[in-house]
């Protein structure tokens, strides 16, 4: 289906009254002109293309990894949290607020060192695949 003066003209002339098809087509102008000024804004912004010096691949790379250090940490936490729930709360265990506290605090700082020392492996996963076709845009 194509959309444009010609085809709305003669469907404005047989449901539409003269104003609504004459607003119909200022609306489309007015979009004809936002698309046009949104294109012309990709056109300026993709001749800023720069390339990154090995330095700044090097800075966004480490960042990368640090990210995907930290997600794999939150996904490793939020498992641990899982699985204490499944331990009943007894007087062995504790069955503490100021217990759950600690546990918490405990599984944060285990989880954060697992996921640094390797973890299950997600975090390097994640790293491959925010890598893998890296092109950089200033």
């Amino acid at each position: 289906m194509r959309i444009d003066n010609s085809y709305l003209l003669p469907q404005m002339a047989a449901t539409n009254t003269g104003a609504t098809g004459a607003q119909m087509i200022s609306d489309q102008a007015t979009f004809e002109e936002q698309l046009q000024a949104a294109k012309d804004k990709l056109d300026a912004s993709s001749t800023k293309i720069k390339t990154m010096t090995n330095e700044e691949v090097a800075q966004r790379n480490q960042e990368i990894k640090d990210a995907s250090v930290q997600l794999e940490a939150l996904l490793l936490k939020m498992m641990y949290t899982e699985m204490w729930k499944t331990v009943p709360k007894n007087e062995l265990f504790g069955d503490s607020n100021a217990m759950d506290i600690y546990r918490d605090m405990y599984n944060e700082e285990l989880t954060r060192k697992a996921a640094e020392g390797g973890g299950i492996g997600l975090a390097d996963y994640i790293y491959k695949q925010l890598t893998k076709n890296q092109s950089y845009r200033a």
